[in-house]
């Protein structure tokens, strides 16, 4: 015969809520253990973050296929990830346009506004604040305008980006007597392309660009010239090898410890310039599967500025380095070296406080004066993009011959391969 159940204690099936309510147990008991269970229901699963975490580890490889990444990423979530995460995948990836001749930015370009993406996703589950979205402009067809050229009703300038749709966007013409307002002319296509039609606006060579602009702020400038308009000053500038940067990111998940062998680490660092102003961002992530710890996250860290009144135009060489091994030692730190080529010379790991150290290579910028003249390299992408008369041609292609060749082959960040198919 089974044996009673003691009146006074409870059946196991009652929830701990109410085993709470009907005071089976003590006040501060059940306030913890309540505690305890809503931080667990508000902790996301540790397969989510991975998940998360491995395809913002893939896409920092710039051969990597960002559909495949996301597509394989919205795949493998568990079945009980929380319901944003595979709709925000899904929608970068609904909403992403393939580059070509109707988008005409790199695949470079669409893969960075995917991890992105990622990164403001690891965010949230993080419960850390994501901030706002950021549109960005990748590229401008054409580049450059002749203002010797009369527009036509067919002339425009067309622009392509991502999220214009997350601000209200602005066109500006910058003259030499200041500014004025010709949105009216600017038409949005959709969230990653703007059109600018040019019938209408009083161009002359008292122009010098036109600047698409949010926040109050000119974002992306489109150079005016003509045959009196000088090619501005670029230079290449050196920062010295040796500089380090750490970054101790913060744990995600678990109690475990890092120490032990099997540890899967993964770090990258690009190198990212606008206006005057070069960064570098470390982001690293390092997971012991054994005890179910993660640590990630990013770094931001200011590297250089040139003239206040010049640009960055691009980075010489690799500007992203990538790293990926798993511990084979209980030692205070591993070191790696990292290839020859990108900004990093060196990854140092410590699992004592959970950081990495990256120590840089040499790194060489191009910038450009900016003073009411046409940069190098806005003048060699506007004669692939645009049509030039003669005479600005030739007045233009005199000037080249003081920049540094090493310059003049430089292209924009996120310029498309090709044109119509042809090579530039």
């Amino acid at each position: 015969m089974a044996r009673p159940r003691s009146s006074t204690s409870p059946p196991r099936s009652i929830p701990l809520p109410v085993v709470c309510l009907l005071g089976f147990v003590t006040t501060a008991f059940c306030v913890l253990s309540a505690a305890q269970s809503e931080t667990r229901r508000d902790q996301p699963s540790i397969r989510t973050l991975r998940v998360v975490d491995e395809a913002i580890h893939a896409l920092g490889d710039p051969a990597s296929d960002y559909r495949k990444v996301l597509l394989h990423a919205a795949a493998a979530l568990p079945s009980n990830a929380e319901d944003d995460v595979r709709a925000h995948i899904r929608t970068f990836l609904a909403r992403s346009p393939e580059p070509g001749p109707a988008f005409r930015c790199s695949v470079d370009f669409v893969r960075a506004r995917a991890r992105k993406m990622l990164l403001r996703l690891r965010d949230t589950l993080q419960h850390a604040d994501p901030g706002g979205v950021d549109p960005a402009v990748c590229y401008a067809v054409p580049f450059a305008l002749d203002v010797t050229h009369a527009p036509t009703t067919d002339s425009r300038v067309d622009i392509y980006g991502y999220d214009f749709d997350a601000v209200t966007p602005q066109m500006v013409l910058v003259t030499r007597d200041g500014y004025q307002d010709v949105t009216s002319a600017l038409i949005a296509r959709s969230h990653a392309h703007l059109t600018f039609k040019l019938d209408g606006v009083p161009l002359s060579s008292n122009s010098l660009s036109l600047g698409l602009a949010w926040g109050h702020l000119i974002r992306h400038s489109i150079a005016l010239v003509h045959r009196a308009t000088p090619v501005c000053s670029s230079r290449v500038e050196t920062i010295p090898a040796g500089k380090t940067i750490v970054t101790a990111p913060l744990r995600t998940s678990g109690e475990g410890s890092l120490a032990r062998p099997g540890t899967k680490i993964w770090a990258d660092a690009s190198l990212d310039y606008s206006n005057n102003k070069l960064e570098a961002t470390i982001c690293m992530t390092a997971d012991q599967a054994a005890n179910d710890t993660i640590f990630s996250g990013c770094t931001v860290e200011f590297l250089y500025t040139t003239d206040p009144d010049g640009v960055i135009e691009g980075v010489l060489g690799t500007s992203r380095s990538h790293i990926s091994y798993t511990r084979a030692t209980s030692q205070p730190a591993d070191i790696r070296n990292a290839a020859a080529q990108g900004p990093v010379r060196q990854w140092a790991f410590s699992s004592g406080d959970v950081s990495m150290t990256a120590r840089l290579n040499e790194i060489r910028i191009v910038s450009t004066d900016d003073r009411a003249c046409i940069s190098p390299l806005a003048y060699l992408e506007a004669r692939r993009t645009a049509v030039l008369s003669p005479e600005t041609k030739r007045a233009l292609d005199s000037q080249l011959t003081k920049v540094a060749p090493r310059i003049l082959t430089l292209r924009p960040r996120f310029a498309p391969p090709s044109f119509d198919g042809k090579a530039p």
